[in-house]
């Protein structure tokens, strides 16, 4: 039998056979299998039935060889223009996250006056993610208010600097601390941790316009090469076709539904990620979100190590994810996800081990998801179907964190000469 089947095919097919497997292999384990499969069965009815020429498919199997070397040389060339140049005939901005000052300056978030502090300044430095950002651009983001609260107050030697940055998460607020926080010079860092996704987001990943993230570190951006997936053109691909189909689900619920107030995202498209980050609430997931709690935590602890030496107060805000605050929302996606058992939830859990670890280190820790809980049962909090908070969350927030930071007397007292 075996030699029948060797039979079968000559030497360049088997060679082509082989480099295609590879190919498949590289860019899916689901076509590798498909292809996998397709030659055992072609292999079995060749030996039982005799069905096919071999000539001819010797012939197709090179042919298909051929082709499948062509597409991966064309991705190989792609994906080194994407390389060297990826903001170049890829529709992709040019303002990346790459954790320089370049950051803030290309969104015209902040600019290198701020280096410049006043010697009678008391200064917020705001560390956060897509939060400290949302309606900045109307003065009404948390940070926006809470600088209105204390100069209302009396207060008008604070000065909040928010260095905020959208789609980051701890390991980006670590990496801005250490690389500018002697320069912004402030007398406290308030960092928002966002429930939603910060738990995932220890390490530090680039972004290359609004389409392209990987790691930081270049030994994990490339140690994972050998899969298409980690692999810019992948990224690149993804987040386009994601875009198109969310604008097409954006059209279909415009035409059967004209009236009805328009959101950021379309209902299924914000019902599936609300799913996807419900899973921290899981009490079945306990194991995995305390592994990553435990990565986060490190990063935490670096950044109250870096205040500590330099006798500066650090206060970490707990941003509570809408599926915890909004009870509509939380049932929509149990009804549509039936698999999600209510019974298993614990809305609370992620809260509590980052209270009780900044417990523990003594580290100053505000959680807003009661008052967002109890707040949130007659009035909205959040952008419809967006996650992010409208004004009257962001004024929530700002009123809890002026309150938390009045009652623990966290603000020094005006200096009366700037910081040596």
């Amino acid at each position: 039998m075996i030699r029948e089947i060797m039979a079968i095919f000559d030497r360049n097919t088997v060679i082509g056979v082989i480099i295609t497997s590879i190919i498949a292999l590289f860019y899916s384990y689901i076509i590798f299998g498909i292809y996998i499969l397709a030659l055992i069965l072609v292999i079995i009815f060749r030996y039982k039935w005799a069905v096919f020429d071999l000539k001819k498919l010797n012939s197709a199997l090179k042919n298909i060889t051929v082709s499948v070397v062509t597409i991966f040389g064309l991705t190989i060339l792609c994906e080194i223009w994407l390389q060297l140049y990826p903001h170049r005939l890829t529709g992709i901005d040019e303002v990346d996250i790459v954790g320089e000052f370049s950051d803030y300056t290309s969104r015209g978030y902040l600019t290198e006056d701020v280096f410049n502090k006043k010697k009678d300044v008391v200064r917020i430095l705001g560390l956060g993610d897509s939060f400290s950002v949302y309606l900045r651009d109307k003065k009404i983001n948390y940070n926006d208010i809470l600088q209105q609260q204390f100069i209302a107050s009396g207060k008008d030697e604070i000065e909040i600097v928010n260095a905020g940055m959208e789609a980051m998460g701890p390991g980006y607020y670590w990496h801005i601390l250490n690389k500018y926080g002697e320069l912004f010079q402030p007398d406290l860092v308030l960092m928002g941790f966002f429930v939603g996704n910060d738990f995932t987001e220890a390490d530090f990943s680039v972004y290359i316009g609004n389409f392209i993230s990987e790691p930081k570190d270049l030994y994990k951006r490339y140690l994972g090469y050998d899969q298409f997936y980690h692999w810019r053109l992948y990224r690149l691909l993804k987040n386009k076709y994601t875009r198109y189909r969310e604008a097409q689900l954006r059209k279909e619920e415009a035409k059967r539904q004209p009236s009805q107030e328009v959101g950021t995202f379309s209902q299924a498209t914000f019902l599936e990620v609300e799913k996807k980050r419900s899973w921290m609430f899981d009490k079945n997931n306990r194991e995995l979100l305390n592994q990553q709690w435990r990565e986060c935590s490190e990063v935490i602890l670096k950044m109250k190590d870096w205040c500590d030496r330099r006798k500066i107060k650090f206060v970490i805000a707990i941003l509570p994810e809408q599926f915890q605050v909004d009870q509509a929302l939380r049932q929509a996606v149990l009804t549509k996800y039936n698999h999600i058992a209510e019974e298993n939830l614990d809305l609370s859990y992620p809260d509590n081990l980052i209270v009780n670890f900044c417990r523990t280190h003594n580290i100053n820790c505000l959680d807003l998801l009661g008052q967002f809980q109890e707040q949130g049962k007659t009035r909205r909090l959040y952008i419809l179907r967006d996650s992010h908070w409208n004004e009257a969350g962001n004024r929530l927030a700002a009123d809890l964190i002026f309150e938390y930071l009045e009652k623990n007397q966290l603000l020094p007292p005006r200096p009366s000469t700037g910081r040596p």
